[in-house]
């Protein structure tokens, strides 16, 4: 099942566009890999690998938990109760019955 869903995901995911943040981190990160050491351009470029993991996690994990409410909402549509239907599309149509409308005109 997992590998479905990872079908799926890969079947539905459109990457976004943010052309515009995408330039500002590449020249921000152009601007300090200039003024730090080797050292610290290893460290840098490792928490930008791990924020890039963590937004492909995140969004994979929203995509399971959607499809699994789509899922629960499914399942509960097969199980519910299609006579309520009658009650609910009565409410509030009318404050009181037909007939006793036609006998106050009687009177």
């Amino acid at each position: 099942m997992p590998k479905r869903l990872d079908d799926l995901y890969h079947s539905f995911f459109k990457q976004q566009d943010f052309n515009e943040l995408r330039l500002s981190v590449e020249e921000n990160h152009k601007i300090l890999i200039d003024r730090l050491s080797k050292e610290d351009r290893k460290t840098v470029l490792r928490i930008i690998d791990a924020l890039g993991m963590i937004c492909n996690y995140q969004s994979k994990a929203s995509f399971f938990q959607g499809f699994g409410l789509g899922m629960d909402l499914t399942t509960e549509l097969k199980n519910y109760d299609h006579s309520l239907e009658e009650v609910l599309n009565d409410c509030g149509q009318f404050f009181m019955p037909k007939g006793e409308a036609d006998d106050e005109k009687e009177s």
